[in-house]
């Protein structure tokens, strides 16, 4: 099976969110280190075992919908690449449409995204920007549009809590808006 290195590097730094009564982190890890070597080995990846995964009920664990995303796209991965992707010719003769693929360096530039905390300024919750950055990391390993940029809107955080300053994160989304992929 032809896993490439962007598959094992985007399962091995994937940055899962975490929540109170999430997956147990070490459940989660230990299944992705087995993906990761499955992946090198060139084998097939057995599905998730969501339900088998433990809950942490007081201690935070790792967001339910971060790891089912990550595991629903290894699977869409799989799927593409027991389909025989690469080939571009359909049955019927016609070329299939180009996908999209965004490269490593665009992948890192969107995932190690940095802001200053948002001291005595206009801020936007950090969950918030957080689960937008994991939305697009998912559309771009899939070979996807991007989300509506022009649409993306944040709530200032919560009293007490501290949230990323508003104008890094406008300036990054300004950025992401100009970023385009390769057509292939």
């Amino acid at each position: 099976m032809p896993w490439t290195q962007d598959h094992v590097t985007t399962v091995r730094k994937a940055r899962l969110s975490k929540q109170r009564g999430g997956y147990q982190c070490d459940d989660v890890d230990r299944y992705l280190e087995h993906a990761v070597a499955l992946m090198r080995a060139g084998r097939e990846v057995p599905a998730a075992p969501v339900t088998g995964l433990r809950r942490s009920t007081w201690r935070e664990g790792y967001s339910t919908d971060a790891v089912e995303a990550l595991f629903s796209h290894i699977a869409g991965w799989q799927a593409d690449l027991l389909a025989d992707t690469g080939s571009q010719a359909t049955t019927t003769g016609v070329l299939a449409p180009k996908r999209m693929y965004w490269t490593p360096q665009q992948l890192d530039w969107v995932r190690e995204s940095n802001f200053r905390p948002a001291r005595g300024k206009r801020g936007y919750a950090e969950d918030e920007v957080d689960s937008f950055l994991d939305t697009v990391l998912i559309a771009m390993t899939k070979g996807e549009e991007l989300p509506d940029i022009d649409t993306v809107r944040f709530f200032p955080p919560r009293v007490g809590r501290t949230g990323y300053e508003a104008l890094a994160v406008d300036k990054f989304l300004d950025d992401l808006k100009r970023l385009r992929p390769i057509l292939r």
